[in-house]
């Protein structure tokens, strides 16, 4: 997921965002080979490992993304960077899709079909998100699915956008408190009792009124922590309770009622720690989870249209081959493009 690179990386952020774009790929690796997902087998279907890491995506968003509006100058600056992180790595992807689509073609001219020219302009857009080709994938066990990951973005756009009413309040701490708070209880409240509200309206701009509901409560949480000095209550007895709390809500079933606050508590608190031996890794790779997320999926598809693989040999071979390419996506365009994030 994107979330501007911290200047000070002597927290987990770096590493727990890799961690979450690699389980979405561990996730992805059961359905691709036509087998359910194990922990939503073993949740009875309350969470999968794709959906905790993206609901805690959101929550570590909602933190560093409210923190960089605070930041910002003007509006247009704040959105300036939201932009520059987001689509450049996602242009190049895209480019790089269409490349490999050919070879991949179930046909004689791919060059003939009007779904491969329009795959770059509607994943550009981000709320109309192209997932296949004709003729690509189609025998796969997963049949056309090209990127199945990329259905997240717009939501996380949506978010930054609706951000940017407290802008004009950012000097008000107390005023802004009330409005996260506000658009948290309101979010929260839908989801939990209310889930199809406005679904016309998000469905006019192809959103799942319940999916955005639900990221959106995560996201504020995590906007609303950044208020709090989280190392006060950030000790190993306490983190241990949390978590406790979290396995019990899964067996009783209420773990959707209590996630958007404890999952969001726990994922900042180990996030906001600085344990050295793990997050050296985003001082040694850079932040290569946005290219681990926008790439899994793809790498997946291409080894499952060649190969007969179970889940466990899917991500054997797709992590390090993801991983690759994502280093190479934040070096050498990333955080290019990072440079020029005051330039407005």
């Amino acid at each position: 997921m994107n979330t501007t690179a911290t200047i000070n990386r002597s927290n987990n952020f770096d590493f727990l965002r890799l961690l979450f774009a690699s389980l979405v790929i561990v996730s992805h690796s059961f359905p691709l080979t036509g087998q359910p997902e194990i922990a939503g087998v073993l949740t009875n279907y309350q969470l999968s490992l794709g959906s905790l890491s993206v609901d805690c995506f959101f929550i570590m968003s909602g933190y560093l993304i409210f923190q960089s509006l605070e930041r910002s100058k003007t509006l247009l600056s704040y959105l300036w960077k939201r932009i520059l992180r987001l689509f450049p790595a996602l242009f190049i992807l895209l480019i790089i899709t269409l490349l490999i689509l050919p070879f991949l073609y179930n046909g004689a001219d791919i060059s003939k079909e009007s779904s491969y020219w329009s795959y770059l302009p509607n994943g550009l857009s981000l709320y109309r998100i192209q997932y296949n080709v004709n003729g690509v994938f189609e025998n796969n066990l997963y049949p056309k699915a090209i990127n199945g990951s990329l259905w997240s973005l717009s939501y996380e756009f949506t978010l930054y956008l609706i951000l940017m009413i407290i802008f004009p309040f950012r000097k008000n701490k107390n005023i802004v408190r009330i409005i996260m708070i506000i658009i948290f209880l309101i979010c929260y409240i839908l989801l939990q009792f209310r889930p199809s509200f406005l679904s016309n309206l998000f469905h006019y701009i192809i959103l799942d009124s319940s999916i955005f509901y639900k990221l959106a409560a995560f996201f504020f949480a995590g906007s609303i922590l950044s208020f709090f000095n989280l190392k006060t209550y950030n000790n190993l007895f306490i983190r241990i309770g949390i978590t406790l709390a979290i396995i019990l809500s899964l067996i009783i079933g209420c773990y959707q009622i209590v996630a958007p606050f404890l999952l969001s508590v726990l994922t900042l608190q180990l996030a906001t720690l600085n344990t050295p031996s793990i997050n050296m890794v985003g001082k040694k790779w850079g932040d290569i989870s946005y290219g681990v997320y926008i790439y899994g999926f793809l790498v997946q598809q291409i080894l499952m249209n060649y190969l007969v693989l179970n889940p466990f040999q899917l991500m054997l071979i797709s992590l390090p081959a993801t991983y690759i390419l994502a280093y190479f996506s934040w070096h050498l365009v990333e955080e290019k493009m990072l440079r020029y994030k005051n330039i407005l």
